[in-house]
């Protein structure tokens, strides 16, 4: 992380998030100053790119290999009629970039198999947020972020429940340890997605993505946090390190 001073304009820009007892100026700077990787640009990923570029995030890594359809436009609100059949990374590039001039925006349009090809991108990430909507894949970068020591965030929706969980250090419970045994049978087509929830959970990973980076607490560290959109309850799962997970053990 190199460290960023903030100017004039800044100083105006962020005043709300400097104002905040647990951010201040130094925190600002530290935001300001890192580099975040959100993987899929789906319901997730599409509203988390504005809320962590908005945030004052300069440097952002974004990993999608598809493409908008109509069926995405109910939640995936940063995407309109007009973008039906474009790359999602060519619009949400477009999107921050002419909302955030000075935002640095990597984009990588791959579909992601292997833990080699996620550490090529997450190499210099300070946070890797994924958003993605496929167990699989969550694992491979489960797996890349431990072996190559990088905070994770991981959120999920399908239907009316929403899921949280972090991974901070090697004392944490991975993805691996808390889901060893799911498999990935039904999809965003098959089960439908609330989409208010989608943003509900979105919120949270970037206020745990700006906690972090910013020296509070994480909130979700060795817990997995599950939302039911149908009666608006919240539960607290404690999770721990699985000594014979394949990952992290």
């Amino acid at each position: 992380m190199e460290f960023s001073y903030l100017n004039d304009k800044d100083l105006l820009y962020y005043s709300r998030h400097i104002l905040l007892p647990n951010i201040g100026i130094e925190g600002q700077q530290k935001l300001n100053s890192s580099e975040v990787t959100i993987f899929g640009l789906g319901g997730l990923g599409n509203l988390l790119s504005t809320y962590i570029a908005s945030s004052g995030i300069k440097k952002i890594n974004i990993v999608d290999f598809d493409t908008v359809e109509e069926t995405n436009l109910q939640r995936q609100i940063n995407f309109n009629s007009d973008d039906i059949g474009l790359s999602k990374i060519d619009v949400i590039e477009n999107y921050l970039k002419n909302k955030f001039n000075d935002l640095v925006i990597n984009k990588y349009f791959e579909k992601i198999t292997t833990s080699s090809q996620v550490k090529k991108i997450i190499i210099d990430s300070d946070i890797v947020i994924d958003g993605t909507d496929n167990f699989i894949v969550r694992k491979i970068i489960n797996e890349a972020c431990y072996k190559n020591n990088k905070k994770l965030i991981i959120g999920a929706v399908e239907g009316y429940s929403g899921q949280l969980l972090s991974v901070i250090s090697s004392k944490s419970a991975c993805y691996e340890c808390t889901y060893e045994d799911l498999v990935d049978n039904n999809s965003c087509s098959d089960t439908g997605v609330l989409a208010p929830l989608v943003g509900m959970i979105s919120s949270m990973m970037a206020m745990e993505c700006i906690n972090i980076i910013t020296g509070n607490k994480s909130s979700y560290d060795n817990k997995l946090v599950i939302i039911n959109g149908l009666n608006l309850s919240v539960d607290f799962i404690k999770t721990k390190k699985n000594p014979k997970c394949m990952i992290c053990s």
